[in-house]
């Protein structure tokens, strides 16, 4: 089991991780489009009041494009040998626990809990939030926290298997190839979409 959800590209073929990709990344796509979820960013995850049918999906593509172009270049230098299908699998594959929080915002809760949030900062109002979206709150926070963790632990698990990565220098090129890949993502997300 802790294959299956941590390094599930030591286990299975790559016609199967490419399946299971794919499918994950059509189904993110209408999830984010039915739960009004913007994944504008490689790390990122935010819920707004509507979505387009399109923007979730094109938003996703930017991501594992640009996670897939950096982490690539990262690992033609750590092991020129490096398949370019080995890390677009692992891009595809990692953004697979976004898709489960975007429930959350069932029935836009965790917009409107949000927005209650920022009308209450914005009015210098003392009015406190209910328990029940306290709680809620702390829930969805706790998802959002650990499907971070968990894409992560998928990234570098996948990234490792793909290039042979054992070195602390080498950890050091995939953060940087992260971090970069996500500025560049939200500068694309933010001036084209």
């Amino acid at each position: 089991m802790k294959t299956l959800l941590f390094n599930p590209f030591e286990k299975y073929s790559e016609r199967i991780l490419i399946i299971v990709g794919l499918a994950f990344t059509v189904i993110g796509g209408y999830l984010g489009f039915v739960f009004n979820a913007r994944f504008d960013g490689v790390i990122d995850l935010h819920f707004v009041e509507k979505v387009s049918l399109y923007q979730p999906i094109l938003e996703i593509g930017i991501n594992i494009l640009c996670t897939t172009v950096l982490l690539f270049i990262v690992g033609k230098i750590i092991n020129p040998k490096t398949r370019i299908i080995d890390i677009f699998l692992t891009s595809m594959i990692a953004r697979i626990p976004y898709y489960i929080v975007t429930f959350f915002n069932a029935n836009n809760k965790a917009y409107t809990i949000s927005q209650g949030i920022l009308n209450l900062v914005k009015s210098n109002k003392t009015n406190p939030l209910s328990s029940t979206d306290i709680f809620y709150l702390l829930l969805m926070s706790f998802a959002i926290i650990a499907s971070l963790i968990w894409f992560i632990a998928l990234l570098f698990n996948g990234f490792k298997t793909a290039v042979n990565a054992k070195e602390t220098k080498h950890i050091l090129l995939f953060i940087a190839a992260i971090v970069a890949a996500e500025i560049i993502s939200k500068i694309v997300i933010i001036n084209f979409l």
